[in-house]
């Protein structure tokens, strides 16, 4: 089923700033705002959710939307994240990046945590890496 702009089957308190705590699997976690206060905001992440959703949740993985990622002057921007893994945030995405965002997000999925980096990702999409965000580490007390 197809979303429109304005109608999102995520609903609001399905939005976690904390995209850990979600569950264990791999999220990929899209902008519902970008281009924030333009006309036509959110089309471009809903494109992309719309194109990418089905393929990886059949795969196991957590797709949503989120309200913002922080990358609004590139938008559209997406996050690969994971409880063990550091969090990829990726800019300048178009629906035309579907495939490859399923590819890296797939390939995020399988890869050791030490292993996310640029590199790991599909050479078309290297270039919209704007962050990679380790996990914090936890004391043990």
């Amino acid at each position: 089923m197809a979303l429109t702009v304005h109608e999102s089957l995520v609903p609001l308190d399905a939005v976690n700033p904390d995209m850990n705590g979600c569950d264990q699997s791999s999220t990929v976690a899209i902008c519902r705002t970008c281009p924030r206060d333009r006309p036509h905001s959110g089309e471009q992440g809903l494109a992309l959710y719309n194109e990418i959703k089905e393929r990886l949740t059949s795969q196991g993985m957590t797709v949503m939307l989120v309200h913002c990622l922080g990358s609004c002057r590139t938008p559209c921007a997406v996050a690969l994240d994971a409880p063990a893994k550091p969090r990829v945030r990726l800019s300048g995405l178009k629906d035309v990046n579907a495939l490859d965002l399923i590819d890296a997000a797939l390939g995020y999925r399988q890869a050791a945590s030490d292993d996310v980096s640029v590199m790991t990702l599909p050479a078309m999409l290297q270039q919209h890496v704007t962050a990679i965000s380790p996990k914090r580490k936890r004391s043990a007390a």
